[in-house]
């Protein structure tokens, strides 16, 4: 495993980062204005030991795209995984670079869109965790990401990339402002989040917004900040024929992670695994 040695080689962090330039186009959710509390309220780990063997039964590098703050990537560099990790928050990236330090671990950190991926190397996995391909909602843009990221695969590599199931996820979006928690900010108080989302079967866009309220121990409201959300849900059919019109081929759907089969009225979730398809594979 590779330890941190307090150099910035070590960390490779991309420094685009703190130039916010690495593309001119506006993300769909800007997690930098919560990236300090985003550890505080998303705590799931029920994916970790499916990225772990996917992970594992990798010949070679593996790619994070979307690792956030890091809470896929510190158990994979724990396990001894060579990882790269790509990310277009810099508050967030800056989240995971405290968690590199503290665990002494380390791996190349990069500050780019999806769509703009430039990478000097090639991998053997390139995985999506927690459904922010959706977060690209710009139709270009989507074939951009899918077409960079068949790029950057080896020659026998495979994409993961994970989706909601619009059926079952739309069934909570009716304009509703819905809690999703009450956590625990140790000495700093409590931290409620609630959300508010509609759907557009047209456009196929979700967009509301997620509440953040902060109170002390003593229950007074110290902090309030509102978080502007919007992705796009695909349906089964529009997702395999965008991934087939960018060279891809599939080969296992998922419907959750524990490698069900993929079942639209009932499965919470589409797990694409893919790779590049041969000529022969490709759409005439």
């Amino acid at each position: 495993m590779e330890k941190f040695n307090g150099t910035a080689k070590s960390m490779m962090y991309d420094e685009r980062c703190k130039k916010k330039a690495v593309s001119s186009h506006f993300p769909a959710i800007d997690f930098d204005a919560v990236a300090d509390l985003y550890d505080s309220y998303v705590r799931v780990d029920f994916d970790i030991p499916f990225w772990l063997q996917e992970s594992k039964v990798s010949p070679g590098r593996v790619l994070e795209l979307g690792c956030g703050t890091g809470r896929v990537s510190i158990p994979l560099l724990k396990a001894g995984i060579q990882l790269d990790c790509v990310d277009y928050s810099s508050g967030m990236l800056a989240q995971f670079k405290n968690k590199l330090r503290e665990t002494g671990l380390a791996c190349p950190v990069h500050c780019q869109d999806m769509a703009d991926l430039d990478l000097p190397d090639r991998y053997d996995l390139i995985f999506i965790p927690f459904h922010s391909f959706s977060e690209v909602v710009d139709s270009q843009r989507q074939r951009l990401t899918l077409e960079r990221i068949r790029f950057h695969l080896s020659e026998h590599g495979v994409f993961i990339c994970t989706l909601q199931n619009p059926f079952v996820r739309t069934a909570s979006m009716d304009g509703t402002l819905r809690p999703i928690g009450e956590f625990s900010l140790l000495d700093r108080g409590t931290l409620v989040v609630s959300t508010c989302l509609t759907f557009n079967p047209e456009t196929r866009i979700a967009s509301g917004n997620q509440v953040y309220e902060q109170y002390s121990a003593d229950k007074n409201l110290i902090d309030r900040r509102v978080l502007n959300v919007r992705f796009r849900l695909f349906p089964k059919n529009e997702f395999e024929s965008l991934a087939s019109g960018c060279g891809y081929t599939v080969q296992e759907l998922y419907g959750d992670y524990q490698r069900q089969p993929f079942d639209e009225q009932t499965s919470p979730y589409m797990i694409w695994k893919l790779r590049s398809a041969s000529v022969d594979e490709l759409p005439s």
